[in-house]
Protein backbone atom coordinates (compact mmCIF):
# COMPACT_ATOMS: atom_id res chain seq x y z
CA UNK A 1 0.00 0.00 0.00
CA UNK A 2 3.07 2.46 0.84
CA UNK A 3 4.51 1.93 -2.52
CA UNK A 4 1.41 3.19 -4.06
CA UNK A 5 1.26 5.83 -2.06
CA UNK A 6 4.52 7.06 -3.61
CA UNK A 7 3.67 6.42 -6.72
CA UNK A 8 0.89 8.69 -7.48
CA UNK A 9 2.85 11.10 -5.83
CA UNK A 10 5.83 11.16 -7.97
CA UNK A 11 2.88 10.66 -10.62
CA UNK A 12 0.92 14.31 -8.89
CA UNK A 13 4.48 15.77 -9.09
CA UNK A 14 5.20 14.73 -12.74
CA UNK A 15 2.35 16.53 -13.99
CA UNK A 16 2.07 20.11 -12.90
CA UNK A 17 2.64 22.60 -14.73
CA UNK A 18 5.43 24.70 -12.31
CA UNK A 19 6.55 28.56 -12.92
CA UNK A 20 9.76 27.35 -13.85
CA UNK A 21 8.45 25.89 -17.07
CA UNK A 22 6.87 28.97 -18.58
CA UNK A 23 8.69 30.53 -20.83
CA UNK A 24 8.14 34.55 -20.37
CA UNK A 25 11.44 36.57 -20.99
CA UNK A 26 11.30 38.40 -24.41
CA UNK A 27 14.89 38.17 -24.23
CA UNK A 28 14.33 33.82 -24.18
CA UNK A 29 11.68 34.63 -27.01
CA UNK A 30 13.65 36.64 -29.00
CA UNK A 31 17.06 34.64 -28.97
CA UNK A 32 14.24 31.57 -30.31
CA UNK A 33 13.35 33.67 -33.17
CA UNK A 34 17.00 34.20 -33.63
CA UNK A 35 18.96 30.89 -33.17
CA UNK A 36 16.01 28.36 -32.96
CA UNK A 37 15.12 25.72 -35.38
CA UNK A 38 11.18 25.21 -36.12
CA UNK A 39 9.06 22.30 -37.17
CA UNK A 40 5.49 22.83 -38.60
CA UNK A 41 2.88 20.83 -39.57
CA UNK A 42 -0.72 22.12 -40.48
CA UNK A 43 -1.92 23.41 -36.90
CA UNK A 44 1.37 23.83 -35.59
CA UNK A 45 5.19 25.75 -36.13
CA UNK A 46 6.92 25.02 -33.08
CA UNK A 47 10.68 26.89 -32.43
CA UNK A 48 13.01 25.54 -30.44
CA UNK A 49 16.53 25.19 -29.31
CA UNK A 50 18.55 23.82 -26.10
CA UNK A 51 18.20 26.03 -22.62
CA UNK A 52 20.82 24.09 -20.71
CA UNK A 53 18.57 23.11 -18.04
CA UNK A 54 17.15 20.13 -17.05
CA UNK A 55 13.74 20.71 -17.69
CA UNK A 56 11.70 21.86 -20.90
CA UNK A 57 10.17 25.93 -21.36
CA UNK A 58 7.08 26.61 -23.61
CA UNK A 59 5.23 29.55 -24.58
CA UNK A 60 2.08 29.57 -26.65
CA UNK A 61 1.46 31.97 -29.68
CA UNK A 62 -2.19 32.75 -31.03
CA UNK A 63 -2.70 35.80 -33.21
CA UNK A 64 -5.51 37.24 -33.04
CA UNK A 65 -6.71 36.32 -36.36
CA UNK A 66 -7.18 33.42 -34.86
CA UNK A 67 -10.79 34.51 -33.55
CA UNK A 68 -12.43 35.69 -30.71
CA UNK A 69 -10.45 36.07 -26.70
CA UNK A 70 -12.21 32.73 -26.32
CA UNK A 71 -10.96 30.51 -29.23
CA UNK A 72 -7.72 31.81 -28.33
CA UNK A 73 -7.48 31.23 -24.66
CA UNK A 74 -8.91 27.73 -25.06
CA UNK A 75 -6.42 26.74 -28.03
CA UNK A 76 -3.71 28.34 -25.07
CA UNK A 77 -5.00 25.58 -22.42
CA UNK A 78 -5.18 22.87 -24.78
CA UNK A 79 -1.30 23.26 -25.32
CA UNK A 80 -0.50 23.72 -22.51
CA UNK A 81 -2.24 20.84 -21.41
CA UNK A 82 -0.69 18.68 -23.60
CA UNK A 83 2.64 19.94 -22.27
CA UNK A 84 1.66 19.41 -18.89
CA UNK A 85 -0.03 15.42 -19.37
CA UNK A 86 2.97 14.40 -21.61
CA UNK A 87 6.10 15.54 -20.28
CA UNK A 88 7.42 11.65 -20.69
CA UNK A 89 7.24 12.33 -24.79
CA UNK A 90 8.56 15.98 -24.53
CA UNK A 91 12.39 16.19 -24.80
CA UNK A 92 13.76 17.31 -21.92
CA UNK A 93 16.61 20.77 -22.12
CA UNK A 94 14.85 22.74 -24.86
CA UNK A 95 12.55 26.32 -24.76
CA UNK A 96 9.35 25.93 -27.30
CA UNK A 97 7.50 28.38 -28.86
CA UNK A 98 4.21 27.08 -30.02
CA UNK A 99 2.65 29.01 -32.68
CA UNK A 100 -0.88 28.05 -33.38
CA UNK A 101 -1.56 28.48 -37.95
CA UNK A 102 -4.61 29.43 -39.42
CA UNK A 103 -5.63 26.22 -40.67
CA UNK A 104 -6.36 25.81 -37.58
CA UNK A 105 -8.38 28.27 -37.11
CA UNK A 106 -10.48 27.50 -39.85
CA UNK A 107 -11.26 24.03 -38.35
CA UNK A 108 -11.21 24.71 -34.75
CA UNK A 109 -14.78 24.52 -34.09
CA UNK A 110 -14.68 21.01 -35.15
CA UNK A 111 -11.51 20.16 -33.21
CA UNK A 112 -11.23 18.32 -29.67
CA UNK A 113 -8.15 18.16 -27.42
CA UNK A 114 -7.72 15.15 -28.75
CA UNK A 115 -7.06 15.64 -32.04
CA UNK A 116 -4.79 19.35 -31.16
CA UNK A 117 -2.91 17.15 -28.92
CA UNK A 118 -2.16 14.13 -31.13
CA UNK A 119 -1.11 17.10 -33.88
CA UNK A 120 1.37 18.60 -30.97
CA UNK A 121 2.87 15.39 -29.61
CA UNK A 122 3.33 14.47 -33.52
CA UNK A 123 5.81 18.01 -33.59
CA UNK A 124 7.53 17.07 -30.34
CA UNK A 125 7.98 13.42 -31.27
CA UNK A 126 9.59 14.69 -35.00
CA UNK A 127 11.99 16.78 -32.91
CA UNK A 128 13.13 14.04 -30.74
CA UNK A 129 13.96 12.37 -33.90
CA UNK A 130 15.80 15.02 -35.66
CA UNK A 131 17.76 16.07 -32.31
CA UNK A 132 18.72 12.27 -31.99
CA UNK A 133 20.11 11.94 -35.27
CA UNK A 134 21.88 15.06 -35.27
CA UNK A 135 23.77 14.31 -31.50
CA UNK A 136 24.59 10.58 -33.36
CA UNK A 137 26.64 12.23 -36.85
Amino acid sequence: METNSITNTEEKERLKFRKRERLKLRSDISLLFQVGKSVQNEDFVIIYKKNRLDYSRIAVSVRKKFGKANRRNRIRRWVKECFRTNKNRIPKGYDFLVIARRPLSNKFENSTYWSVSGSLIELFERITNEESNTCSH
